[in-house]
């Protein structure tokens, strides 16, 4: 997870080091401003701060002027060519998880291995999924795209793993937001304590207990997947997971400390980071498309911000997210 910093999400998920940042945040706070400016903003030496700066320009994250003094490139501006390197980095994990799921699958049939399983059928897969959540001790990990594995179940044994003390983190492509009654099914799941995300799509199907054992759905429509506890499996399935959740757009908590009228207003900004349409937002909430528009106009303003990729930065900023 994104650790937080100056109030908001760190950026070091996205090749940041933690001092670039720092000076990043700063530079956004100045006006054209010189190393020695920016060390006495830093607490740094005058040699520190100028080697930053230069590593801000050549990230494309600084500019220099003719008289030597530096401005911040807007963040929406400089972080697009960031962000494409990390999907790229995320496309390559997805690539080599396939390939091992499938190097591995081959040498069991060749060695009659008995390490993972074939599960197939709706009923087989809700069994596997409920022991596994019985048997988690510290974390349940998933990303969720349609179809999903399983029909919804009852919450009994989800809320009983999270009485005592199960973390679960959920990442949905959001694809899932557009199915009948999904966002009300996210904000019970939230307020019973799970931790959800967004992203705008996710590789496979993945269900992950604590590190000790996966399911990996086959690719298609039907109820199929494997089940392993193969370390090395198991481990990659969780690397890729916490890859996509820490780029993921979080779901709103009721505990938040924002400036929000209701709980529709978190999930509104939420799905707005997500990627949907004011019109997909309005049909997903049960509101106007004109109440949606109000309202983001509202949080704009709130965040004192003048385009909607403004509001998301400063969403994450100052936490809200």
């Amino acid at each position: 997870m994104a650790e937080e910093q100056n109030g908001g999400h760190s950026l070091h998920t996205i090749g940041l080091a933690a001092e670039e940042e720092r000076a990043y945040r700063a530079l956004m706070n100045l006006a054209r401003t010189d190393a020695a400016t920016l060390a006495a903003a830093l607490d740094l030496d005058v040699a520190e701060s100028a080697a930053l700066l230069i590593a801000l320009t050549e990230r494309g994250l600084a500019r220099m002027h003719a008289d030597d003094l530096f401005t911040a490139v807007p963040p929406d501006t400089a972080l697009g060519g960031l962000l494409a390197d990390r999907f790229e980095a995320l496309r390559h994990g997805y690539d080599a998880l396939h390939g091992l799921v499938s190097a591995y699958r081959d040498a069991q049939r060749r060695h009659g291995g008995d390490e993972a399983e074939t599960i197939s059928g709706e009923a087989a897969l809700r069994s596997r999924i409920d022991q596994m959540q019985r048997r988690a001790t510290r974390q349940m990990r998933a990303f969720v795209r349609t179809p999903r594995m399983t029909a919804r179940s009852d919450l009994t044994i989800h809320d009983e793993a999270l009485g005592r003390g199960v973390r679960y983190r959920m990442v949905y492509e959001k694809a899932m937001l557009d199915l009948h009654g999904q966002v009300d099914r996210i904000r019970e799941l939230t307020a019973r304590g799970e931790e959800v995300r967004f992203a705008a799509a996710v590789p496979l199907k993945i269900i992950i207990a604590d590190d000790e054992a996966a399911i990996i759905a086959e690719p298609g429509t039907q109820p199929v997947a494997l089940a392993t506890e193969h370390p090395a499996l198991v481990a990659l399935a969780a690397a890729l997971f916490e890859q996509v959740w820490t780029d993921a757009v979080p779901a709103p908590q009721s505990d938040e400390d924002a400036p929000f009228s209701s709980e529709e207003d978190r999930m509104l900004l939420s799905l707005l980071l997500a990627g949907l349409t004011d019109q997909t937002i309005a049909a997903r909430l049960g509101v106007g498309l004109r109440t949606v528009q109000r309202r983001v106009r509202d949080l704009m303003d709130v965040a004192g911000v003048d385009t909607r990729i403004q509001l998301g930065w400063q969403a994450a900023r100052r936490g809200w997210v």
